[in-house]
Formats: C-alpha cells, sequence, structure tokens
C-alpha cells in the first residue's frame, strides 16, 4: 500500500495538469453509515446488538469530464457475533472415591457465545466513472483497493454461568458477570465497486445514497497467545485461537456496512 500511496504522489503532478485542462477542479468526498441491531439470546450473559459505524473521506482529481481519480481513507468501528465456540468440561459424580476425590464420569461440551469488536483504520486509492442522468443527477460508480488494519480488537467469550463450576469465581464476585476478554489484531485487504445516486444541490455540493455493488474482502485476525488476562479464564486461550486466521468473503457488502450518505464538496 505504500508503494501505491508513493506512486499516487509521483503521479499527482500530471493529474493536476489533466485536472485543469477539463475544468474541474480537485474535490473532497466524505460517506458515513452506523446501524445497530439487537440480539436475542435465551442466556443471561451474551452479546446484546451487532452494530456498525464508518466514515470514509476522499480526495479526488478529475480526469476529463467524467472520470477521477484520487485517495481514500477510512475509519470504522463494529461489533458483530461470531459463531459459537465450544469448551469440554468434566463430569463428576456425587460421591468420592475412596482417598476422597470426585470420580470423573465423563465429559460434555458447552456452547459458548462469542462476539468481535474492534476499530480500523484505513488508506487506499480509487477510480470514479460519472453518468449523468439529468441536469442535477448522476450515477457514480467508485472502483477502490485499501488496506485496513486495527491492533486494538477484543475477543468476547461468554461462559455459561448457570452451571456450579464458575462459583464464585473473582469475574462473578460483581452484580452482572461479564465475557472473557481475549486482545486480537485485525488486517484487511479490500477492493471492490461502489454505486452512488448523486444530487447536486448547488455548484460546490453534492447530495449522494451509495451502496455497495461488489467487494473482495481477505480479512486476517490474530491474537496474542501469551497474553494473560485474568487469573481465571487462561483456559478458554485455546478457544479464542480457533478464531485466528484468514477469512474470505465476496459478495454485496451492504449487509455488512450498510448503506451511505455522502457529501461531495468541490471547492474551486
Amino acid at each position: 500500500m505504500k508503494k501505491l500511496l508513493l506512486l499516487f504522489v509521483f503521479g499527482l503532478n500530471p493529474l493536476l495538469s489533466l485536472s485543469q485542462e477539463s475544468n474541474r477542479g480537485p474535490f473532497f468526498e466524505i460517506d458515513g453509515s452506523y446501524w445497530e441491531k439487537s440480539i436475542n439470546h435465551p442466556q443471561f450473559i451474551a452479546p446484546e446488538k451487532n452494530r456498525f459505524g464508518g466514515v470514509r473521506v476522499f480526495f479526488g482529481l478529475p480526469i476529463g469530464q467524467n472520470w477521477a481519480i484520487g485517495l481514500l481513507g477510512s475509519h470504522q468501528s463494529y461489533y458483530e457475533e461470531q459463531a459459537r465456540g465450544y469448551q469440554n468440561r468434566e463430569i463428576y459424580g456425587p460421591d468420592p472415591n475412596e482417598s476422597g476425590n470426585s470420580i470423573l464420569l465423563g465429559y460434555t461440551q458447552d456452547e459458548l457465545n462469542v462476539g468481535l469488536q474492534n476499530e480500523l483504520v484505513g488508506w487506499g486509492l480509487f477510480l470514479q466513472r460519472k453518468v449523468k442522468l439529468g441536469t442535477r443527477t448522476s450515477l457514480n460508480f467508485n472502483l477502490y483497493a485499501m488496506r485496513e488494519s486495527g491492533k486494538n480488537g477484543q475477543l468476547e467469550i461468554f461462559p455459561d454461568y448457570t452451571y456450579l463450576a464458575w462459583w464464585p469465581c473473582p469475574n462473578c464476585l460483581s452484580i452482572a458477570p461479564g465475557p472473557i476478554t481475549r486482545s486480537v489484531q485485525e488486517r484487511n485487504w479490500k477492493s471492490g465497486i461502489d454505486l452512488a445516486f448523486v444530487w447536486a444541490l448547488s455548484k460546490k455540493l453534492d447530495l449522494g445514497i451509495r451502496a455497495n455493488f461488489l467487494e473482495f474482502r481477505k480479512r486476517t485476525i490474530s491474537t496474542n497467545s501469551g497474553e494473560i488476562n485474568t487469573l481465571v479464564f487462561d483456559p478458554l486461550q485455546a478457544l479464542a485461537d480457533g478464531y485466528a486466521g484468514d477469512r474470505y468473503d465476496f459478495g454485496s457488502a451492504v449487509g455488512r456496512e450498510g448503506v451511505r450518505i455522502s457529501l461531495t464538496f468541490r471547492p474551486f
């Protein structure tokens, strides 16, 4: 990504020349979205809401009458429920053996709710194609590629506190015991196409509604296996490590990021 940014900087002068020839100056654009959705669980302690909030900023240089190229930056925060994790738990008999120890009868597997939250900052490049519909309306197609990263993410694991193995415990002495947290880092590579319907409010200001048409995302999540957050829940680190690795998404990102509202400023 650094090489792409350097390439854009070195190509800035010829792009500015093309921009002046097209009689259209540089522009700034900002778009954003926010949504949240409640999650229903029978458990008392479980993820409550999936949510997403994000802002992107574009700096573009026109190329001709209908094309533009530029840089984009983004910041987003999210919380999303993950696939349930599993933990093995011992089952002991009610009577001790001759040595006074509990008798192990076997094992059972418990399902645990898991949530992931993080804040990501990203940079990238975009290429825009404008298709006029009327005197004040147009369709804008944005082809983009970008990299996002976040180092302060948290994986939240929600134990089942209904069985007595968790009582008493240091985390359960509070009125409402919370989830077990594990720190994670995330790195994403994304490329795709956005489609926006734009209405010109004035010569210098446009209002738009933007939705992602198609996106490919490579998502890499890593955990700090050697880090200890609490004294009680260390055995669940293996469960947390199961959520690390690469994930791939291909399709529209509307279900994940929602529909964005955009404003375009042309100060010159």
